[in-house]
């Protein structure tokens, strides 16, 4: 009894708590280290099991106290009110009582919560006694059905904008397009869904950046051409299937396109008057290009930013093309020209044949007609014709035609 009134003197009422849980684990197989924090884990009702009326020891309280024990520790000392609360509101917890262990903290209370069988045994029975799950003394059903029922409405519901359009796949299969609205799928990793806007039209510049972009003309000069794809999905299920990577199967395209288009050209063409039809061609072999691998995609058109002669040899072909340019003028204009003068010629020979056959059936008459047709179109370009006659000189004042005779050329004179 000396020994057992020596550790009630010493330890106190808590003691016993302590006593009885070390003694407990041993029972149990646990640790006897572990015993003073599952004490503090269980209801204030267990702690004052050992303790008859009036603080007295129980004799087995005795007995267990009484064997071979190690020396226990010294209680924790308490705690703040877990309820952050001087006064509790009516009705609810208000704590240990008098004279019962104080709960321990959050991070002394995980621990041993871990080791001694789950957090929510732990937190049920010392925390939270007023609280119970819906059935019985275990969560995991219902965090289990609400986990469930979050992935399946995250993975199989897809909401489909106005400009949008749908496709849904089950196991690997695409289905067909679906419109605006909610589109229901499997849930994953069995299904899927893809979502794209159909109605916008996107850019693709080429090249990216303000680089140089030098494509070969058909005349083995250099042109450095910059241009902007216009393009939008067509066919989302196509293209969904066709294209792995859109961006850089676009570009590939595009380049292969523009190069192609502008190898079939001149340099003097694609810096001048074929500038315009560059963009429509270019656009038409892309989408031939595009139906050819079914990528759904429509190409709206191609727009020419930059097309300039290299920096470093500007001005040498810049000078090459003016000189073209002015070499293609000038024989535009001599071609006219000689058409002009072929038109001419044939008219003349024409009348002159048609002379000679009036000389063939007539010579005599066709020769005066011809020496007085001359002598009108010589006299006509005269104002004065003098005629030398022996003895005498007349002069013949030629007048253009309306205007008024005068005496002077009527009478004529003489000495002239």
């Amino acid at each position: 009894m000396n020994g057992l009134d020596t550790d009630k003197a010493t330890d106190g009422p808590d003691s016993k708590g302590f006593g009885m849980a070390h003694d407990d684990s041993r029972r149990d197989g646990r640790e006897p280290g572990l015993a003073p924090a599952l004490r503090e884990a269980e209801p204030p009702a267990a702690a004052e099991a050992g303790a008859g009326e009036g603080g007295r020891e129980t004799p087995a309280a005795a007995g267990a106290a009484g064997k071979g024990d190690a020396p226990l520790p010294p209680a924790s000392p308490p705690t703040k009110n877990p309820w952050h609360h001087s006064r509790p509101r009516r009705g609810a917890p208000r704590g240990p009582r008098r004279g019962a262990a104080a709960r321990p903290g959050l991070a002394a209370a995980l621990i041993p919560a871990f080791v001694s069988g789950g957090l929510q045994r732990h937190f049920a029975k010392a925390h939270w006694p007023h609280i119970r799950p819906p059935l019985g003394s275990n969560w995991t059903p219902w965090l289990t059905g609400a986990l469930v029922m979050l992935w399946v409405g995250a993975t199989s519901l897809h909401p489909v904008g106005v400009r949008e359009q749908a496709i849904v796949s089950t196991d690997g299969a695409w289905g067909p397009a679906l419109g605006p609205g909610l589109a229901v799928s499997w849930p994953w990793p069995i299904g899927a869904a893809r979502i794209e806007d159909v109605t916008t039209i996107r850019h693709l510049a080429l090249p990216e950046g303000d680089g140089e972009h030098l494509i070969l003309t058909r005349d083995a000069a250099l042109v450095d051409l910059a241009c902007d794809v216009r393009w939008r999905i067509r066919d989302l299920r196509a293209h969904a299937r066709g294209l792995a990577d859109p961006a850089a199967t676009m570009r590939l395209a595009a380049e292969n396109a523009m190069r192609a288009t502008v190898a079939g050209m001149d340099f003097a063409e694609v810096m001048g008057a074929g500038r315009d039809a560059l963009g429509h061609e270019a656009a038409r072999r892309l989408q031939a290009l595009l139906d050819r691998d079914r990528a759904g995609i429509a190409v709206d058109g191609i727009d020419l930013r930059r097309v300039d002669p290299p920096p470093r040899v500007a001005d040498a072909l810049r000078a090459i093309a003016a000189a073209r340019n002015d070499a293609a003028t000038e024989a535009t204009q001599a071609r006219s020209w000689s058409r002009q003068v072929i038109v001419h010629a044939q008219g003349e020979a024409g009348a002159f044949d048609k002379v000679y056959a009036q000389y063939a059936r007539a010579p005599d008459v066709t020769r005066r007609q011809m020496y007085y047709a001359t002598m009108e179109r010589v006299l006509a370009q005269s104002d004065k014709v003098i005629v030398d006659a022996p003895g005498t000189t007349t002069t013949l004042p030629l007048r253009a035609a309306g205007e008024p005779s005068t005496g002077h050329d009527a009478g004529g004179g003489n000495g002239h």
